[in-house]
């Protein structure tokens, strides 16, 4: 019988996947206010979370989940990035020490404080939500933060690192590395080499298409073509199932096959609605978030544009 047989860890909020011995994926439930995938890790001597989720009723779902697997608080709080969907439950995790890079600990309190700040001055938005189709996906999602928002505290990093660094454990070792500008202007990795185990954050979309509205694609690639010689056994993406090596190749594919469709829209000069228009390419028409290839499109063409003139 496996440890989650053992004990009672269902959530509302996630479902639980033991990848490793002491790892565990925590595998959004879409529309319950978790949003952004996370991980349990056991270092042997500490509890590791990579990752707190979108509001601080999944945040709390996942410590105590922790609590559960490995029969002691969590000591240390990983952000990759300064997304909301990855960090707005850090504040269930106080009591814990919190590390990401300076620029995610900057980005969270502002980027997370100007949020809170606009839909307590904008009530109508969940309703303005319910009438595009496209955002109805989300509309779940953004009842829970807004019901989240009386007791929200926006609660950043007590611990920041630069480049890489390594947490030894009793049981195992994992490897932080900052990543720069791929997804966002700072993502993180941890990486368990003993296991190969990969918790990529938001550098790896598994079936689902990629957001990357605040990103730069050609670090992003580059940071995924540097993988492909990594032993990966079980990668946690941001979003999505548990993936491999394989899902990592498919999230660089559908990357430089966007690229290489933004250049020939950009140099035959495509509208935006022409582009609103051009269907999904097969091997990605079933990933979740369809709205955003036509988005991604449209934003990278008019960055090419912008390079050219």
């Amino acid at each position: 019988m496996s440890v989650l047989e053992k004990i009672n860890t269902q959530s509302s909020f996630f479902t639980l996947a033991e990848i490793a011995e002491g790892v565990f994926a925590a595998v959004i439930k879409a529309g319950t206010g978790a949003m952004g995938n996370a991980a349990i890790v056991d270092l042997g001597d500490r509890t590791v979370v990579f990752d707190t989720m979108y509001t601080p009723k999944a945040g709390l779902a996942l410590r105590e989940a922790a609590e559960q697997l490995l029969g002691r608080p969590v000591s240390l709080v990983i952000n990759s990035h300064f997304h909301f969907d990855h960090v707005g439950g850090n504040q269930v995790f106080s009591d814990a020490i919190i590390l990401s890079t300076e620029t995610t600990k900057n980005l969270m309190l502002e980027r997370c404080t100007s949020l809170v700040q606009f839909a307590k001055q904008h009530p109508e938005y969940p309703d303005k939500v319910r009438q595009q189709k496209e955002l109805r996906t989300d509309l779940g999602d953004i009842l829970a933060l807004d019901a989240a928002l009386p007791t929200f505290s926006a609660t950043p990093a007590s611990l920041t690192f630069s480049d890489s660094v390594t947490l030894h454990g009793s049981k195992r070792t994992a490897v932080l590395t900052a990543k720069g500008n791929g997804h966002s202007t700072c993502d993180s990795v941890l990486y368990l080499p003993e296991d190969r185990v990969l918790l990529a954050g938001d550098l790896l979309f598994v079936q689902n298409h990629p957001s990357m509205q605040t990103g730069n694609l050609s670090h992003w690639v580059s940071v995924l073509k540097a993988w492909k010689d990594l032993p990966i056994s079980a990668a946690v993406g941001g979003h999505g199932p548990v993936g491999d090596h394989q899902t990592v190749d498919s999230c660089l594919h559908y990357l430089e096959a966007l690229w290489d469709q933004a250049k020939h829209l950009a140099e035959n000069g495509s509208t935006p609605e022409a582009i609103e228009a051009i269907p999904i390419p097969e091997p990605y028409a079933s990933w979740s978030y369809p709205s955003l290839f036509a988005r991604n499109l449209q934003q990278l063409s008019q960055q090419i544009l912008a390079v050219s003139e």
